[in-house]
């Protein structure tokens, strides 16, 4: 008689659960979330695959930098999807600012629960009709407003959106050039945001623009807040003077490293990073 042994890891008849990425081993998550990825080609450079073992998205088969992790591997930036799961809870109201295709949206969605709100920010009109229909056939499309705004400091100033036919994760928005012609909205502009719980700023450059925009939300000091903001100094014509702006709003600095968690860091300590290094801060008052 012959018997059969199966792999420790292999998960091939269950949804993973999501809140196991917090305080559980790394390597043993992500070998299940590989073990549960599948993708199938749909035509026109689309594709759907499952991401973190249970959630089906849609992605676009000519971005390399993103949608290939996730074909492939079902996950991106493991450490900040699990910082994400340890601070969102159920019933808050959260923003995803340069929301991209929706992997970090699906996990805020489902986080916040029925009761929750998610406002995710995508100017990139192809790549946010792909997550509003990830958020659709996964059942988050009631819980989730995508606004196709680019978020800058003022309120209708044109702008021009480009993106890179191979890289549209890196879409970035500017003053000159040929592309997408949009208009700018202050984040504190939507009253239903002002009272926003966590918020992730990922924007490729304009963070500061963005930080200058919610203003209005920062002086209302109702309830504690925590901030993601992507942050590289070389975006920024005086990175110092940025960080001296985050620290008089009352906020502490700290940052989502890769092996250890959230870490505390004083402005030296940033500033001290190679200018061109994408930093995932961590702000919190």
């Amino acid at each position: 008689m012959r018997g059969r042994t199966s792999p420790p890891h292999r998960a091939t008849r269950h949804i993973f659960d999501i809140g196991r990425l917090k305080g559980a081993d790394r390597a043993v998550n992500e070998a299940e979330i590989r073990a549960l990825c599948s993708s199938a080609y749909l035509g026109d450079h689309w594709a759907l695959c499952r991401v973190l073992g249970r959630y089906k998205m849609y992605v676009d088969t000519r971005d390399i930098g993103l949608s290939s992790h996730l074909m492939l591997d079902g996950y991106w930036e493991m450490w900040l999807s699990e910082e994400l799961v340890g601070c969102i809870q159920p019933g808050m109201t959260v923003v995803d600012a340069g929301a991209n295709l929706g992997y970090f949206t699906l996990i805020m969605a489902d986080r916040v629960g029925p009761k929750g709100l998610v406002h995710a920010f995508e100017p990139n009109p192809p790549i946010a009709h792909r997550m509003i229909k990830s958020l659709e056939v996964n059942g988050f499309r009631s819980r989730v407003t995508v606004h196709p705004e680019p978020l800058g400091d003022k309120n209708d100033r044109e702008v021009i959106l480009v993106a890179p036919s191979d890289e549209p994760k890196n879409a970035y928005v500017t003053h000159e050039g040929v592309g997408l012609v949009l208009k700018t909205r202050r984040l504190d502009s939507f009253p239903e945001i002002l009272d926003a719980d966590v918020i992730k700023i990922d924007a490729e450059g304009a963070e500061l623009d963005i930080w200058h925009g919610m203003s209005g939300l920062l002086e209302r000091r109702s309830r504690p807040q925590t901030i993601f903001l992507e942050y590289a100094a070389a975006r920024y014509a005086d990175p110092g003077d940025f960080l001296r702006e985050i620290v008089a709003a009352g906020f502490s600095l700290a940052e989502v490293s890769f092996g250890e968690g959230i870490q505390p860091r004083t402005e030296a300590q940033i500033l001290a990073a190679p200018p061109n290094i994408d930093q995932m801060l961590v702000l919190r008052r």
